[in-house]
């Protein structure tokens, strides 16, 4: 009897466990760590194999494990702190304040002791987002906590380097909450689809918003879901004047400027050539140092829009010759008005991110802000692409997918674990040079490999 009894308890506690809500609350920034507001965020249930779309003004979405349901009425009087970002920061960092009520604001940040370092007090805030600048002088975790009329709000920070002295100021509003467009108190239903999620999911963010003019994607967020949080969704710099690229077949790409370089953020899936010529497709044990061929790894469990197809040399320049300039000149397979990269080309963007987006200290060390945040092995590499430490992939915007390679007699191999980038730059009769990445190695390698292998596609815009 005790045994039954412990197990209808044990059998209530899950369900209760497992029936909790989840609530993802959505915010996005630009690669400026400037506040951006959404038009709207693409949710996918990958391990369910459903999507869910909401639209500003929702950036809240309630999740529980008998599907979604009704969003309860809510008003949006909370004092709030979005993540710092980068964390960890070398100095300097940013983050936005939210404030829809009324009232003094006081900001201050302490150590891991307790001992406040840096304090600002605020009485005349008025409603909406503020922009905060942080500085700080001394490696070390610290906190940062907002107080309002009772409320606090608080998240952690961690320092690297020495920003020239420990400060808090509120540096600017990027957006204003006039009486008349504060957040009313609403009722939201994302009950018509009736979608199951049960904690632990694997799930994708995407976010949409208007920069320069035009509708940008945001970078891709997977994680398995297990409890509320707010996602900060990342908006890297698209191209000016070319926020997104499209290919002969109609597939769209966006852009990220990187330095004075405008590339392609996504890898390339198309099967024709610019002039409309097909590229055979090939298959297992399909390679050649002269015919053109693109492979579709499509076992590797990676969305082709992310992994974009796998192309041998012979398909990735189109007949043309080898080429070491800036830029290089041979189109190849891009679209119109974009290249397929040199080798220099290659080292300018690697040279630039290792000025600018360095790990650890080391210039060597700029996989991880190259990389993407999905799709990547696990690895207890330091500053690696797998490694999931606090220090976030892709700071650079360039969202390298893990897409893996064809080589040849062996066929489709690695994909989650590395990733290769021909150039348009010949080694030898046979080579060609080929930007690597791995899982669990913090530089990109430059390598030859075989004309015959399939590696990505990144185009570069003339």
């Amino acid at each position: 009897m005790k045994k039954q009894l412990l197990s209808i308890l044990f059998m209530f506690v899950c369900a209760a466990v497992f029936a909790q809500t989840v609530t993802l609350t959505f915010t996005a920034q630009d690669a400026g760590n400037h506040y951006v507001q959404l038009n709207r965020v693409a949710v996918s249930n990958l391990t369910k194999g459903w999507q869910e779309i909401i639209s500003w003004p929702d950036t809240v979405l309630e999740m529980s494990g008998t599907g979604i349901g009704d969003f309860e009425t809510f008003q949006e009087t909370s004092l709030w702190l979005s993540q710092n970002n980068p964390n960890p920061f070398d100095g300097i960092t940013y983050l936005n304040l939210n404030v829809t009520d009324p009232g003094d604001v006081t900001i201050e940040i302490t150590d891991i002791t307790g001992r406040i370092v840096g304090a600002n007090h605020y009485s005349s805030l008025q409603p909406g987002i503020h922009e905060i600048r942080i500085t700080l002088s001394s490696a070390g975790i610290y906190f940062l906590t907002a107080h309002q009329n009772g409320r606090t709000a608080s998240v952690k920070m961690v320092n690297r380097g020495n920003g020239g002295g420990d400060a808090v100021t509120v540096v600017g509003i990027v957006e204003t909450f006039h009486e008349t467009s504060l957040p009313q108190p609403k009722n939201a239903r994302r009950g018509a689809s009736d979608n199951p999620f049960d904690a632990g999911d694997q799930m994708e963010y995407v976010g949409y918003a208007v920069i320069n003019g035009e509708e940008v994607e945001s970078n891709h967020v997977l994680r398995q879901q297990y409890a509320s949080q707010t996602i900060v969704l990342s908006f890297p710099q698209p191209c000016p004047g070319a926020a997104t690229v499209t290919d002969y077949d109609g597939n769209v790409y966006n852009t990220v400027q990187i330095g004075n370089q405008c590339w392609t953020r996504e890898n390339l899936r198309v099967t024709h050539y610019s002039d409309g010529t097909p590229i055979p497709a090939g298959g297992e044990n399909d390679g050649s140092y002269m015919e053109p061929y693109y492979y579709d790894y499509s076992s590797s469990g990676i969305p082709l829009s992310e992994r974009g197809y796998l192309y041998n040399w012979p398909a990735a320049m189109h007949g043309a010759v080898s080429s070491y300039a800036v830029p290089s000149g041979v189109q190849g397979v891009c679209p119109t008005g974009w290249h397929l990269p040199s080798d220099e080309e290659w080292i300018l963007l690697t040279d630039y991110v290792s000025a600018n987006y360095a790990c650890g200290g080391n210039s060597d060390y700029i996989a991880k802000a190259l990389a993407s945040t999905a799709w990547w092995e696990n690895s207890s590499c330091e500053c690696c692409p797998g490694d999931q430490s606090e220090t976030a992939n892709n700071a650079s915007g360039f969202g390298v997918v893990p897409a893996g390679g064809y080589w040849g007699f062996v066929g489709f191999r690695f994909a989650g674990y590395e990733v290769g980038f021909f150039s348009s730059t010949q080694s030898g009769s046979y080579d060609a040079t080929c930007s690597y990445l791995f899982y669990d190695y913090a530089a990109v390698n430059c390598v030859e490999y075989s004309k015959y292998l399939g590696f990505s596609v990144r185009c570069l815009r003339d």
